[in-house]
């Protein structure tokens, strides 16, 4: 396991920790993985992201339109054998 994901974890464990010190039981096990997430962003994710929506902008922009659904859904349930 990467070096920088056990120092992530460890400082999730930290933050549980100070929540449940502070605040006891008020938080559901959701609602603190989204304060931890909103106090900690993951802007490398969220820049590929933004750079895969633009991509597919661009992509549209020129003409591309992609596959119908229907082909779309059709492949998707043969590649990971799924009843149509």
């Amino acid at each position: 396991m990467p070096t920088e994901l056990i120092e992530e974890l460890r400082e999730f464990h930290r933050f549980l920790t100070d929540k449940l010190r502070a605040n006891g039981n008020d938080l559901s096990p959701e609602q603190a993985l989204d304060e931890w997430r909103r106090l900690h962003p993951q802007t490398q994710a969220f820049d590929d992201e933004v750079a895969a929506i633009r991509e597919a902008l661009d992509d549209m922009a020129n003409g591309d339109r992609g596959i119908p659904f229907d082909q779309f859904d059709r492949d998707f349930h043969n590649r990971h054998n799924l009843p149509a």
